[in-house]
């Protein structure tokens, strides 16, 4: 029986009939043998370019390419058919694919996150044209996970200049991405490592840059403690690092009078 089917198959592939071919695509297609039905619809899409089915052969083809994990093929398949036929049946679901195929392509955080911003975007474009799409609860799941990951990687970065004594550049990064990323996960951490980071920028500095730093560190003490609470697990850190920065202004203040 295989052998039989597989004999069928490359008839068909060597027929000059597209109409025979397409039936065969189609039939391959209902069965998700995506492998065969993909090179019989490649085989027909020019002789069916411009007519009424060239809309069904391209959707087809976007569908097998994603049932093979060919997600950037697929992804600009469904692209193409959106533009071609925006009024077409399968329109939304397209646009929708297409975004649907750029977050699939999105790599993990400690990767290139190029597919990552294309995902948000095409997700960004769907949410426009189609505002009450059935989509739409999907969408905004994917794009929290998009954003996760954009957070998970910008925190990242801050940790590595932060783990390598680049406190300024950390303390930058650090609030920047307490910024951009209000929801994310490790917030509490951000917000905690601004005021170490002060902190630890002061004690490493020349004599003449303390007295501002530390100054700096309670600023950034101050704004971690009107956000969280006592039970905060970095809030005993937070008030013993307060504590030695009054003393080391203390300090400072003792030798200039002297």
């Amino acid at each position: 029986m295989l052998s039989g089917c597989s004999n069928k198959y490359q008839q068909v592939l060597k027929n000059p009939d597209n109409r025979l071919k397409l039936e065969m695509a189609d039939a391959y297609y209902k069965k998700k043998d995506f492998v065969r039905a993909i090179s019989l619809y490649e085989q027909v899409e020019d002789a069916y370019s411009g007519t009424p089915t060239a809309e069904k052969v391209l959707y087809n083809s976007a569908q097998c390419n994603f049932g093979l994990k060919m997600y950037a093929l697929a992804g600009f398949q469904f692209k193409t058919y959106f533009e071609n036929f925006p009024t077409g049946e399968h329109a939304e679901e397209s646009l929708y694919m297409n975004a649907y195929c750029a977050f699939l392509e999105s790599f993990e955080p400690e990767l290139d996150q190029t597919d990552t911003y294309k995902a948000i975007e095409t997700f960004k474009i769907f949410i426009n044209v189609y505002p009450e799409s059935k989509y739409i609860p999907e969408v905004n799941n994917y794009l929290d996970k998009l954003r996760d990951k954009l957070s998970y990687k910008a925190y990242m970065s801050a940790k590595m200049y932060y783990n390598m004594g680049e406190y300024k550049s950390a303390i930058v990064t650090l609030k920047n991405i307490s910024r951009a990323y209000p929801e994310m996960a490790q917030k509490e951490e951000v917000d905690f490592l601004v005021v170490k980071a002060n902190y630890l920028l002061a004690k490493n500095s020349v004599a003449e840059k303390q007295l501002e730093r530390f100054n700096n560190t309670l600023l950034a003490y101050e704004e971690f403690a009107e956000q969280y609470t006592e039970s905060s697990k970095y809030m005993d850190d937070a008030k013993t690092m307060k504590g030695r920065v009054l003393l080391e202004i203390a300090k400072i203040n003792s030798k200039v009078k002297l």
